[in-house]
């Protein structure tokens, strides 16, 4: 039977390792649009980037509705699904903020500077994800006797 996790746990299940999201969006059609992110956390929003004239950086900009599941594959499985709100923002000193957090966990520290360097070149929005549902379940393949 799958448990809620605290919030220590969710945290701690978030930012373990190199996990990626799925970052789902509306197109303007009204398909879905999913695809993985690379991401850090502040408190409980959720920090990536991305290019402002991606597929997601348009649909953002249309409609700030957002889902993001982060999930672990591997038996007995957990997941991490949270409905917010997206705010982007091509700031550059957004972009110093969160790029090297993102290099540091994804690409190691020998890449910070390249990495930012990208983010700005090529990236060039930070997007924001404020929650206003978190669903966070651990064990959820476990079977009841």
């Amino acid at each position: 039977m799958a448990d809620e996790m605290t919030p220590e746990a969710r945290r701690a299940f978030l930012t373990a390792g190199t996990r990626t999201g799925i970052f789902a969006t509306t197109r303007s059609d009204g398909r879905p649009h999913a695809v993985p992110v690379c991401f850090v956390l502040d408190d409980d929003d959720v920090l990536f980037l991305t290019n402002g004239a991606s597929a997601k950086g348009r649909a953002v900009q249309r409609d700030p509705r957002v889902t993001l599941v982060v999930d672990d594959e591997r038996p007995p499985f957990a997941f991490v699904m949270i409905e917010g709100t997206a705010e982007a923002s091509g700031n550059a000193d957004d972009i110093d903020r969160v790029a090297p957090r993102i290099a540091e966990r994804y690409y190691g520290p020998d890449s910070v500077d390249d990495f930012v360097r990208f983010a700005h070149e090529a990236l060039g929005t930070v997007v924001r994800v404020k929650p206003t549902r978190i669903l966070a379940l651990d064990r959820v393949g476990e079977q009841q006797p």
